[in-house]
């Protein structure tokens, strides 16, 4: 009698520890690439607790697991969850409440989307638009930008429109007159108020100067925000991503993020990348950094930004410009750069730096081996982001310094257009070196600088680092085509070589065992795609920690 009490209570024991081992979730029947070493494809997941409890064949996964919560794949590719390296979400939330301006073609047609909107609010009041792309507009129409063209739209209304890459903003009389901005007001460090010839405010101001705007720009309301940062998650959703590295949080957003991720209603994950000189920053320093909260947040890198972008000649060249322009200024100086990298190392804190030209890449190389030398860090995992140009020496100093490579796709396919309009033909030489980059370092990054790009959606990123083509035109003398990536290495980009920018390759960037189940299901297989239609494959479910938070 007591050794069948005992056998039931064993028995008992084992049916418990069976149930809480079972799974939330089954995937089955699906195409599942897992992106390990061996690139091992699997049909089925089992996922518990937002993490791969195993993986295997559909037959094993469903004999091992009982459990009525089963989403069957119907043979559909199954790849990990797409990382942004660049992107800015509050901005991204904050624009919902605007104005897109990216399909902007002509003068004519922001006026009268400007004239629409103004309607319909109360004269005194704000009309704001985001993503001008001035490549879409013709050169002539260009030179007609200023503030005459929104005062014949609204002039009883505070307008203005930020272009695509956030350094530009064009205003109407009435804001100038609201913010106190006169010819009088001087230039702010790094920045510009345009005047003409007379003397005379044009409306748009420049780099830093556009602050002046922005900062003043009538504030949402914490409530209205937080609604706005949920849908923005979920919009992201929609293109497969499941991480975002932000370079522009501080304390309130990052409070914002905590709330809403205590409250579960986050749908991707953040990588949180503070701003060197920030308060924010120095708070960190003294706490540390914050690694996983929830799952959902990690603040442990601090950026700073070296120059610009090449369309506003803002971009350190080795070789000088065509034109000469306002913009020859650098955003942080050799001592600002190495204080700041000090401060981040000694605490622990990974570093990021804006490199865009040739010669701003061989500058902060020369900084960041100044500073290694020094402070010898084990695992520094340092980023050069935004390289569009770099010599063929400083590639290979690239790995000998373990640094790594990030990337804009779209920017650079836009620089490729627009390059013999601002310099040497030369330079074309060092334009885009991504398989260069990849094979100096075993890693290269890429994002879309949401929201002021035209293209969010990995997929389109991806196509463009595996063609090297524009999206909306054939170009036959494009540079460097060799430096194209294999489709593996790009969709790597965006996963197993982000995750490892952000230390998370244990956790994260594949689909294995004890892994977060971290995932998007495609409408065709990538690896078996025509490549030159990448891009038109769709997102049909984005799995975030187990849980679908977009598609069916």
């Amino acid at each position: 009698m007591r050794y069948i009490k005992s056998l039931l209570i064993i028995l008992l024991v084992v049916a418990l520890t069976s149930c809480s081992k079972s799974p939330v979730t089954l995937f089955v029947n699906g195409k599942i690439y897992s992106l390990d070493a061996n690139n091992t494809v699997y049909e089925a997941m089992a996922v518990r607790d937002g993490k791969i409890l195993e993986i295997g064949t559909t037959a094993k996964i469903k004999e091992k697991f009982d459990t009525k919560d089963v989403v069957d794949l119907s043979g559909k590719t199954v790849i990990p969850g797409f990382t942004d390296m660049e992107g800015s979400l509050v901005e991204f939330a904050r624009n919902l409440n605007f104005i897109n301006f990216s399909n902007v073609k002509s003068i004519e047609e922001a006026q009268k989307i400007i004239s629409e909107n103004a309607k319909a609010k109360k004269e005194g009041s704000w009309v704001v638009g985001y993503a001008l792309n001035e490549l879409n507009f013709k050169e002539e129409e260009l030179l007609k930008i200023d503030k005459t063209i929104l005062d014949a739209a609204a002039p009883n209304h505070n307008v203005y429109i930020v272009n695509v890459t956030g350094d530009m903003v064009w205003t109407n009389s009435k804001l100038l007159q609201t913010l106190q901005i006169t010819n009088l007001t001087p230039n702010p460090k790094d920045g510009e108020i345009e005047k003409n010839e007379k003397g005379e405010l044009t409306g748009l101001l420049f780099d830093k100067a556009v602050n002046l705007v922005k900062e003043k720009s009538p504030e949402i309301s914490k409530e209205d925000l937080t609604g706005s940062l949920q849908i923005a998650t979920l919009e992201l959703a929609k293109y497969g991503i499941t991480e975002v590295h932000d370079r522009t949080v501080n304390k309130e957003s990052i409070s914002l993020f905590k709330q809403i991720i205590d409250s579960n209603k986050l749908a991707v994950k953040m990588y949180g990348i503070l701003s060197a000189g920030d308060e924010t920053f120095e708070e960190y320093l003294s706490k540390g950094i914050e690694v996983n909260y929830k799952d959902y947040l990690t603040v442990r890198a601090v950026s700073i930004d070296y120059d610009g972008a090449l369309n506003l000649q803002a971009a350190s060249m080795n070789d000088k410009y065509k034109i000469d322009t306002r913009n020859t200024f650098l955003y942080a100086t050799d001592e600002e750069i190495e204080t700041a990298y000090k401060k981040a190392l000694d605490k622990g804190f990974q570093f990021y730096i804006k490199s865009v030209g040739d010669k701003a890449v061989t500058n902060n190389l020369n900084v960041i081996e100044k500073v290694l030398k020094e402070k010898n860090p084990k695992d520094h995992r340092t980023v050069l982001e935004y390289i569009e140009f770099i010599s063929p020496n400083d590639v290979n100093r690239l790995g000998a310094l373990k640094i790594i490579p990030s990337v804009r796709p779209e920017e650079t396919m836009s620089n490729i257009e627009i390059l013999k309009d601002f310099i040497p033909e030369t330079n074309s030489n060092n334009v885009g070196m991504w398989n260069a980059m990849l094979q100096s370092t075993k890693y290269i990054t890429a994002g879309s600088n949401f929201p002021y790009s035209n293209y969010i959606s990995p997929l389109t990123l991806i196509h463009l680092l595996v063609n090297r083509q524009p999206l909306d035109t054939n170009m036959s003398n494009i540079p460097n085509l060799n430096q194209k990536l294999s489709v593996l290495d790009a969709i790597k980009a965006f996963t197993v070589y982000a995750a490892y920018a952000g230390f998370e390759e244990k956790t994260k960037g594949t689909l294995e065992k004890d892994k977060y189940a971290d995932f998007v299901v495609l409408s065709d297989d990538i690896f078996t795609f025509d490549a030159k239609k990448i891009k038109d494959i769709k997102v049909l479910k984005t799995v975030v920690n187990g849980k679908i938070v977009f598609g069916k």
